[in-house]
C-alpha cells in the first residue's frame, strides 16, 4: 500500500490508474484492496476534464490533413468524407449550422456523427451527385472543442464531381427595408431556375446566411445567370413561406462572371400578396388593438351585436377599436374576412378603477397589480411637462379618445394671467390628441389646468381629477435649423421628406414633385436634438410608403435614410441627401 499511495503522489493519474490494473492481475493478494481502491479510482479514471490553471484556451480545433479525407478535391465520387481534428470535439445544431450547398437531391439528410476525434459525413447511397458540380459544406458553428467550446473557424469541405472547382464568390448585404439596419442570419438564395414559384417550391442552388454586419459570403459558385432573392427563413426550411417571413427580390437575372463584382444588396419587406392580421390584444375591457402587416386602410369592421357601441383609429399598422357594452358579454368583433371574439368581461369592475387622466400620468398610492385596492379620491394630479415648439399646436394626448371638452373648465395662464386667446379641436387622426394652438411666447412657460368635467371621452366618462401641465416653450436661441440639399432625384417623380426624431417618431413632412434632379428644403424652428430623415419615392401618390409583392414583381417603394448630426441649439446645420443611394453617411456641416 505504501508503493501505491507513492506512485499515486508522483505519477500522473492515468497511469497510476493502469499500475493498479496490472498489479490485481497478477498479484492475488492485493486483489481485494485494488478492487476497493479501483472502485474509488475508476470515476478519475474515466472522467476527463480541462487542466485548471494557466491562460485560458482560445484556439479553435483543426482538421488534420493527412488524417482527412482530402479537402478541395476534383473527381470526387466517395459517400464516406471523415475530418480528424487536433483535439476532442463536439457536435451541435446540425440541422442549422451544417449547410450543403447546391443541396442534395434526395429528400434523405446526410448522415452526420462524431466518434472521438472524428467526423464522419455520410452522404445517401441513393443520392446522385451532380456532373461537373462544386460542392461545399459549410459547418457553421456546429464544430466547437470539447472543452471551451471554441467553435472551428470558416470550416468547409470542398468537392468537385468534374475536373475543376468552381472559384468565383458572391458577396452582399441584406437590410431592413424601414430602418436600413442589417439583418442577421437572413438567408440570401440563388437559384438555376426562374419562375415564381421556385423560393416556394425548392431549396436553392446555393445559398448563405448573414453574419452580425448582415453581410453573406458564398464561395466556389459557377459562372452565370441566377434568381437571386433574400428570406427571413424563420422556420429553416430553405424555402419562403410567406407570412411573417419578409422577403427582397432582384428585378432580373443576377449574373455571376469572371469580370463582374458579383455583389448584392437587397431590402427585406414584408409582402403585401395579402393583408393579414398578425395579432390581437383582447385583455383589457373597452379597447381591442389589432395588429397587421400593413396599413389597414381598407378594412372593413363589424360587430355581431348591435348592443355594442365601437369607435376605430389607425396608428401605422395597427387599429385600435375602443368599445363599450351594456353589461358584461361574449361578442364578436368582424375584421374583414377574420373574427375576433371578445371574452365576457365586468365593465363595472373597469369603470370602477377607471380614470380619464392625460398619457403618464398616473394616480398617487394605486398599483396595478393590486386589483383590491380601492382607486384614491379625486384631487390634483401631479403635473407633467411638455416641451413646446413655439410655431406648432400643443398636443394634449389622454389616454382614451376624447368626445366632447368643455373651456369654460379650461384655464391657460401665462406670468400668472389667464388667457383666453386659444382654441381647441380633436385631432382628425387620432381622438386621443385634443390640440391647442395658440400664440406661444418664446421662451415662456404656461400652466394648464383642466378642472372636474373639463373633458368627457368615449366612455362617457368626465374626468373628476384636476389635471396639469406645464408648457415650456422653447425660445429662439434654444432652436436650430436645417438646410437640406437632396440630390439625384427623378423628374416627374413624386417625394416626401419626413424629419424623425432620435425614436423614430415624425415631427414633419413635406412632400412634393421633383421638377429636377435637385432640391433645396429649409427646416427652421427646430429644437435642438437628434433628428433623422426618411426619403420615400411615393410611386402611387397615396402619401404614404408602400411595401411590395413578390408575385406581382412589385418593389416595395424606394426610401432612403440618413441620420444626421446632432442639431445644436442657435445653429443652421447643412446637410445633403441622395436619393436612392444605399450609404448617406456624409459629413454634416453648420454654422452659428
Amino acid at each position: 500500500m505504501r508503493i501505491i499511495v507513492i506512485l499515486l503522489n508522483n505519477t500522473p493519474l492515468m497511469h497510476f490508474c493502469n499500475f493498479v490494473f496490472t498489479m490485481m492481475k497478477t498479484n492475488r493478494s492485493l486483489l481485494l484492496v485494488g478492487g476497493m481502491l479501483a472502485a474509488i479510482l475508476f470515476s478519475f479514471c474515466a472522467r476527463q476534464s480541462a487542466p485548471t490553471g494557466g491562460p485560458e484556451d482560445t484556439t479553435p480545433p483543426e482538421v488534420l490533413p493527412r488524417l482527412s479525407t482530402a479537402n478541395y478535391s476534383t473527381r470526387f465520387d466517395k459517400k464516406k468524407i471523415e475530418l480528424v481534428f487536433n483535439e476532442w470535439v463536439v457536435l451541435s445544431d446540425v440541422g442549422t449550422q451544417v449547410l450543403i450547398s447546391p443541396p442534395l437531391q434526395v429528400k434523405k439528410v446526410p448522415d452526420i456523427s462524431l466518434k472521438g476525434k472524428t467526423l464522419t459525413i455520410l452522404i445517401p447511397q441513393e443520392e446522385v451527385l451532380r456532373p461537373n458540380t462544386t460542392y461545399t459544406i459549410n459547418f457553421g458553428a456546429a464544430i466547437k472543442d470539447f472543452h471551451r467550446g471554441n467553435p472551428a473557424k470558416d470550416l468547409r469541405f470542398v468537392f468537385s464531381t468534374g475536373d475543376y472547382l468552381d472559384s468565383l464568390k458572391v458577396r452582399g448585404t441584406i437590410l431592413d427595408v424601414l430602418t436600413g439596419a442589417p439583418i442577421e442570419n437572413a438567408s440570401f438564395l440563388m437559384y438555376d431556375k426562374f419562375s415564381d414559384s421556385i423560393p416556394i417550391k425548392e431549396k436553392p442552388y446555393y445559398y448563405a446566411k448573414t453574419d452580425k454586419t448582415g453581410q453573406f459570403l458564398i464561395e466556389n459558385v459557377k459562372a452565370g445567370a441566377y434568381k437571386a432573392l433574400a428570406i427571413d427563413d424563420l422556420d429553416q426550411n430553405l424555402r419562403w413561406s410567406g407570412g411573417l417571413e419578409r422577403i427582397g427580390f432582384l428585378d432580373s437575372a443576377f449574373v455571376v462572371s469572371d469580370t463582374g463584382k458579383n455583389t448584392c444588396r437587397l431590402n427585406l419587406f414584408n409582402d403585401l400578396y395579402k393583408l393579414r392580421l398578425l395579432e390581437k390584444i383582447t385583455g383589457r375591457y373597452g379597447v381591442v388593438k389589432l395588429v397587421f402587416n400593413a396599413a389597414p386602410d381598407t378594412i372593413q369592421l363589424a360587430r355581431d351585436s348591435q348592443s355594442v357601441q365601437i369607435k376605430s383609429e389607425r396608428i401605422e399598422d395597427s387599429l385600435f377599436v375602443w368599445y363599450k357594452t351594456p353589461h358584461a358579454m361574449n361578442w364578436k368583433l368582424l375584421v374583414g374576412k377574420d373574427s375576433v371574439s371578445i371574452k365576457s368581461l365586468e365593465p363595472d369592475d373597469f369603470f370602477k378603477r377607471y380614470r380619464l387622466l392625460f398619457t403618464g400620468d398616473a394616480l398617487p398610492g394605486l398599483r396595478k397589480s393590486n386589483k383590491n385596492t380601492p382607486p384614491p379620491p379625486p384631487g390634483l394630479i401631479r403635473p407633467g411637462a411638455i416641451a413646446q415648439h413655439p410655431a406648432k399646436p400643443g398636443l394634449l394626448s389622454f389616454v382614451s379618445p376624447i368626445a366632447h371638452f368643455d373651456t369654460s373648465k379650461w384655464v391657460l395662464v401665462l406670468d400668472s394671467v389667464p388667457t383666453k386667446a386659444y382654441s381647441l379641436r380633436i385631432d382628425s387622426s387620432n381622438s386621443r390628441i385634443l390640440s391647442l394652438e395658440t400664440s406661444w411666447k418664446p421662451g415662456r412657460s404656461y400652466q394648464l389646468t383642466l378642472y372636474p368635467g373639463a373633458v368627457s371621452d368615449f366612455y362617457g366618462i368626465q374626468n373628476i381629477d384636476t389635471l396639469q401641465r406645464l408648457i415650456n416653450v422653447g425660445s429662439a436661441k434654444q432652436m436650430g435649423g436645417l438646410n437640406l440639399n437632396i440630390s439625384k432625384l427623378k423628374p416627374g417623380s413624386h417625394y416626401i421628406l419626413q424629419v424623425l426624431s432620435g425614436n423614430g417618431q415624425l415631427e414633419t413632412a413635406v412632400p412634393f414633385d421633383a421638377n429636377a434632379s435637385d432640391k433645396r428644403l429649409v427646416f427652421s424652428n427646430l429644437q435642438a436634438a437628434q433628428y433623422n430623415l426618411r426619403l420615400i419615392e411615393d410611386q402611387n401618390r397615396n402619401g404614404r410608403w408602400d411595401s411590395g409583392n413578390y408575385f406581382l414583381h412589385k418593389q416595395a417603394e424606394t426610401l432612403t435614410l440618413k441620420k444626421l448630426e446632432p442639431l445644436r441649439a442657435n445653429w443652421d446645420m447643412e446637410a445633403s441627401l441622395e436619393a436612392g443611394a444605399a450609404d448617406n453617411v456624409k459629413p454634416d456641416k453648420g454654422k452659428k
